[in-house]
């Protein structure tokens, strides 16, 4: 399959994520990242961005976390499985992919209304604020007495 071969219809792009997946194809996790980026619907696009990150490869497992990160940015939505998904992607053994999981949630946290995330999910970004924050000012308080 070649790069950008993706139809414009979002239903024919999903079949042709299906028949990549079926074929094994090396370009298939590019093929999802299209499908998050040409289809309107998560619930679509959910399930076989699942596929690549359940995969043995893990190239494939960090260009399904893309797809899940551009699939939030654009709809706003993900569902419980795919959050529990790339929440496992936190202890993945190639630290590409944990740092990147790592990513994909604070976009959620950003692009989904709090309101719909798991408690999980929030204690954990508000627990990374916090860590920033203290981080920064005693970064801060150490340069001020430093300079003195």
């Amino acid at each position: 399959m070649n790069r950008g071969s993706l139809p414009h219809d979002p239903a024919e792009c999903a079949a042709q994520v299906d028949a990549a997946f079926e074929r094994n194809d090396p370009q298939v996790g590019t093929v999802v990242i299209g499908l998050s980026l040409c289809h309107p619907d998560a619930e679509v696009i959910a399930p076989r961005a699942r596929r690549a990150l359940a995969s043995d490869r893990r190239g494939l497992r960090c260009l399904g976390l893309t797809a899940v990160s551009h699939m939030v940015r654009r709809t706003g939505e993900v569902d419980d499985t795919t959050l529990e998904t790339v929440r496992g992607l936190l202890r993945d053994p190639a630290p590409d992919v944990r740092e990147h999981a790592d990513t994909v949630l604070s976009d959620v946290w950003i692009f989904v209304p709090h309101s719909r995330l798991p408690n999980w999910l929030s204690r954990r970004q508000r627990l990374q604020g916090v860590r920033w924050w203290f981080m920064t000012g005693w970064t801060g308080i150490r340069r001020w007495f430093q300079a003195r």
